[in-house]
């Protein structure tokens, strides 16, 4: 998908640039981010593309690097319980995704060639 400057991919832009889980402090950030690297290794980026949250856990979908997708399910009852990761391949994802949520993955995309080019 092309990018095209439009206000609806700029506002993601703005919320997609705080959603960078290398970047945040945050415990729950922290422990997305040591879950991830056990299975992915060293991660350059991972943006926070949706949050769900459910009664006993916080679900995320994030993009990992370029071209990987993990859902990520935390308990918000017990801290100590491993998170439940699930991958998907980029292309494999974006199959169906509403008009609307592939403007906000192309973003995130873009925004993770970035840090990869700095980095």
């Amino acid at each position: 998908m092309k990018l095209i400057g439009s206000k609806q991919e700029q506002d993601f832009r703005k919320e997609l640039a705080t959603s960078n889980i290398i970047k945040a402090q945050g415990e729950k950030e922290r422990a997305i981010l040591k879950a991830l690297r056990n299975i992915f290794g060293e991660i350059k980026s991972a943006y926070i593309l949706n949050w769900t949250p459910e009664q006993g856990e916080d679900i995320f979908t994030i993009l990992i690097d370029l071209d990987k997708i993990a859902k990520v399910e935390i308990s918000r009852v017990n801290n100590s319980e491993a998170p439940i990761i699930e991958t998907f391949k980029l292309k494999d994802f974006q199959k169906g995704l509403s008009k609307v949520f592939q403007i906000k993955l192309a973003v995130a995309i873009d925004l993770a060639k970035k840090d990869h080019q700095n980095g």
